[in-house]
């Protein structure tokens, strides 16, 4: 745990130890995520490293006559722009707020510095970059191999992972945009599935009914991205302060 209050609730800068967190805080900046507030473009820059302490984020690669698809959600459990930021490359997709919330942030520069400090930074951030990889794998395979009715109950299971309660805030419109599909598509798939009396739907949000009714009718790859995360975090992060074999090779020398 780190020193780093109540207020901060973003795994990555909850699970620091306390001198690691200590490196960071200085260069933190607290801010707002506003619906639709663009945090990266495909292509540009990062000039930001951003880590929510709530809200939700979603990561999509852009088409060309607008919009998006592909959405990987990105809430407190997770860090935008830090592989980008750590290799001094221009982001490799869009991230837009769909659901607001608080967020911490800091120069792509500082994140580098940073990261130069501290070997213990270095792994944790290699865990998360992991654990981005294996949801963008696990999200391509399952626009393509499965029904649009699978991929919704995956990916309501994934906000409300992410956030607090049963009441998801996202339109069904919106839904549409991070699966890449028609509304009225959406619109059929949600309406199967409150009529099966699992969700509940509203103007602008969807209440979770049935939680366990909502697993049995995602796809596998909600439970694989959710199994390896979970092994991939099982490690304490104590574990990660043993020397590699380079820093043991340079005490030798």
């Amino acid at each position: 745990m780190t020193s780093s209050g109540p207020t901060d609730r973003n795994a990555f800068l909850t699970e620091l130890p306390a001198a690691d967190y200590e490196l960071f805080r200085p260069h933190l900046t607290s801010f707002g995520l506003e619906a639709g507030e663009r945090l990266q473009r495909f292509g540009a820059m990062v000039e930001q490293v951003v880590f929510p302490h709530g809200g939700l984020v979603a990561m999509t690669m852009p088409l060309g006559h607008g919009g998006g698809g592909g959405a990987i959600p990105v809430g407190r459990d997770g860090i935008l722009g830090a592989f980008a930021a750590a290799a001094a490359v221009p982001a490799m997709c869009d991230a837009q707020v769909y659901i607001p919330g608080r967020a911490a942030s800091m120069s792509a520069s500082a994140f580098r510095y940073v990261l130069d400090q501290s070997p213990t930074i270095r792994r944790l951030i290699g865990r998360y970059t992991a654990a981005l990889m294996v949801q963008a794998h696990q999200t391509a395979l399952c626009n393509a191999a499965h029904p649009v009715e699978a991929r919704i109950s995956r990916a309501l299971l994934e906000v409300v992972d992410r956030c607090d309660g049963v009441d998801v805030p996202l339109a069904q419109n919106t839904l549409a945009q991070m699966l890449g599909v028609q509304r009225t598509t959406v619109n059929l798939a949600a309406g199967r599935l409150e009529d099966a009396g699992v969700i509940q739907c509203g103007r602008g949000h969807m209440r979770i009914v049935g939680r366990k009714q909502l697993e049995r009718h995602a796809c596998e790859c909600y439970f694989n991205i959710k199994s390896y995360v979970s092994g991939l975090f099982a490690l304490p992060v104590a574990a990660m302060l043993s020397p590699t074999p380079a820093e043991e090779f340079g005490r030798k020398a």
